[in-house]
């Protein structure tokens, strides 16, 4: 099945993500420190009871990677990709699950629209305030 094509209009990289997304919140500091204090505790409270040691997992927009790092907590030794279109962003998720000593945790930069893993490749995908920033939602899920 090929990647979903991205939003109608959407030119590549026009915005700095290959899709042509712009997040409106940008990162600056005070974003990036409001997104470090989530938790998967209370932001996935629903999604942690389904979780099970050695499920591999994918965390969609994951920021600075502090609810990506409890998730791997929680399906250690399973393995939690986390993936957002942000580099520097990235860089400070696995700064901070080197930090905490997470073995089971990799950060890729990709694109919500065309992720760069085949189908089937997780058990679960989570994905915390991903979807309302996106034009169009429903063709990243796809």
């Amino acid at each position: 099945m090929p990647p979903p094509e991205p939003p109608p209009g959407a030119a590549a990289g026009s915005s700095g993500t290959p899709s042509g997304e712009t997040y409106t919140y940008g990162h600056s500091p005070v974003v990036v420190a409001v997104h470090e204090a989530r938790t998967a505790e209370r932001e996935a409270a629903f999604f942690l009871p389904r979780l099970r040691p050695g499920m591999r997992l994918l965390d969609a927009g994951c920021g600075p990677g502090t609810i990506t790092a409890g998730l791997a907590a929680a399906v250690a030794p399973g393995e939690v990709v986390g993936v957002d279109a942000a580099p520097d962003v990235l860089a400070r998720a696995a700064a901070g699950a080197a930090a905490r000593g997470l073995q089971n945790v990799a950060f890729r930069q990709a694109d919500a629209y065309a992720l760069p893993f085949p189908d089937a490749s997780f058990d679960a995908v989570f994905a915390h305030t991903l979807l309302e920033h996106l034009r169009a939602p429903s063709a990243a899920l796809g």
